[in-house]
């Protein structure tokens, strides 16, 4: 079910993110800073569709920076409460959270370097990562929470 609905959505690759409950992890802090993730995305989505190339690229740097600031605080938060709870996929699920902070890291330094101007592209990217990242992989989590031993162990863990 979460792949159809995950499949629906890349077909809107430049829709804003709608939140609805297949986005719930089933943890209220989680669920909460998903949706704020959500909502920096969506206005960044909406400023950088208007506007000349420099405003562009000044109101990109700061988007991607605030997405950069709450990822680093979401990711702390979610790393700690699967620490917390012995997540035996805490590794690769950090590993993902680093990639995705080094990728938005070269994006800014992309914007300020002049070598791209954030475009369709980099927002698909983003957007993709986020549903795909809440879908998938921050279900996992859910999933192990609800029954560690029968429910996450059906599942691949990630490499």
């Amino acid at each position: 079910m979460a792949r159809n609905k995950l499949l629906k959505r890349r077909e809107t690759l430049m829709a804003h993110i709608e939140w609805d409950e297949s986005f719930s992890v089933f943890d209220h802090d989680l669920d909460k800073q998903h949706k704020e993730w959500i909502l920096i995305f969506n206005t960044m989505h909406s400023e950088l569709s208007q506007g000349n190339t420099e405003e562009l690229n000044n109101l990109a740097t700061n988007a991607l920076q605030k997405m950069q600031k709450y990822a680093d605080y979401h990711f702390k938060f979610e790393e700690d409460k699967m620490r917390k709870n012995n997540f035996p996929d805490l590794i690769a699920h950090h590993r993902m959270h680093k990639d995705f902070n080094s990728l938005i890291y070269e994006y800014i330094r992309d914007i300020r370097q002049g070598t791209i101007v954030l475009n369709t592209r980099v927002l698909k990217m983003i957007k993709n990562w986020l549903v795909d990242h809440i879908l998938i992989e921050d279900k996992k989590y859910a999933q192990f929470m609800t029954d560690p031993k029968k429910n996450f162990l059906k599942q691949p863990i990630s490499k």
